[in-house]
């Protein structure tokens, strides 16, 4: 499995446990919060500190090379996160499973039977009540009867309720299911997380090895030994300052015997030098004190 599917993979795994976890949490603090009628601001509360909690551990560990106090310290949040996460996780599908135990078909029709007689109790209730209020005392006895029997098969049908035996492991084992899915969700979530960030480390890493950046400086020796033909003179950089620098000794030898006078015209009738070329010489031999500032920017040979 190559770099780029392996982050693929971990980033539909967290993004799915995000998902979940979220809703999960949603249905939490929604139940929460319509209790005290705030049941919008509690919702947006619960997804916002859950979307925390999902994506702090992407970034703990870089925090962690900078200020270790700062990742201690989100460490700690996000375990606290993840404890109410886990907490609204566990009641919201505990609920889940409880609705879906109340829809079985046997508990449906005894649910229906139930309501039934409930129906037919409160009728004879009020039957009763208004016989004894006309005086039919007898006929108000034989309803007194039929209530207490209809009394008794109602509480037949409580108990009834109460005994079903439901199969269902999810039933059976419902708070081991619920918790070991809570915790399930909260550990993958920082595990793929915590996955993802040491796969992009490793990806930048292999990027900065493939395409290594030239990061020597050039040494104070040799800059002293590129300075050393020009020694007032910049670093050579274009082609004209190589060739002064080639002729320069063949000038500085024949301005110092007089065969050529130290100016413009002088090096440009004996040598042929262009006028940069020429600057670049009668600078770098003033540089040297062979030469000194005369009549209006020329020069002449200095004297001992």
């Amino acid at each position: 499995m190559n770099n780029t599917l392996s982050k693929s993979f971990c980033t539909l795994v967290l993004t799915s446990c995000a998902i979940t976890s979220a809703y999960l949490t949603f249905l939490y603090m929604n139940e929460l919060g319509a209790a005290i009628g705030v049941a919008a601001i509690f919702s947006l509360i619960g997804i916002t500190l859950d979307l925390v909690k999902t994506i702090t551990p992407t970034f703990i560990p870089t925090v962690a090379k900078q200020n270790p106090l700062i990742a201690i310290l989100l460490v700690g949040l996000t375990g606290v996160l993840m404890v109410i996460s886990t907490i609204a996780s566990i009641s919201a599908i505990e609920k889940g499973a409880d609705n879906m135990a109340v829809s079985t078909k046997q508990n449906l029709a005894i649910t229906e039977q139930i309501k039934l007689k409930q129906q037919q109790l409160a009728n004879l209730q009020q039957l009763s009540d208004e016989q004894l209020r006309i005086n039919h005392t007898t006929k108000a006895a034989e309803t007194t009867l039929m209530i207490s029997t209809v009394t008794d098969e109602l509480n037949a049908l409580y108990h009834a309720q109460t005994s079903v035996k439901n199969t269902s492991i999810l039933r059976e084992y419902n708070a081991i299911i619920t918790l070991v899915i809570a915790v399930s969700i909260e550990v993958v979530s920082v595990v793929m997380a915590l996955t993802l960030h040491t796969l992009n480390t490793l990806d930048s890493s292999v990027k900065s090895v493939s395409n290594p950046v030239n990061t020597r400086d050039t040494p104070p020796s040799e800059t002293k030994v590129i300075q050393s033909v020009l020694p007032s003179v910049e670093p050579i950089k274009s082609v004209e300052m190589q060739f002064a620098a080639s002729v320069l000794e063949e000038v500085k030898e024949a301005i110092l015997t007089g065969a050529v006078k130290p100016s413009q015209r002088g090096l440009k009738a004996a040598f042929n030098l262009p006028q940069e070329q020429i600057k670049i010489i009668l600078n770098t031999l003033h540089e040297q004190n062979i030469l000194e500032p005369w009549n209006n920017n020329g020069y002449k040979v200095k004297e001992a």
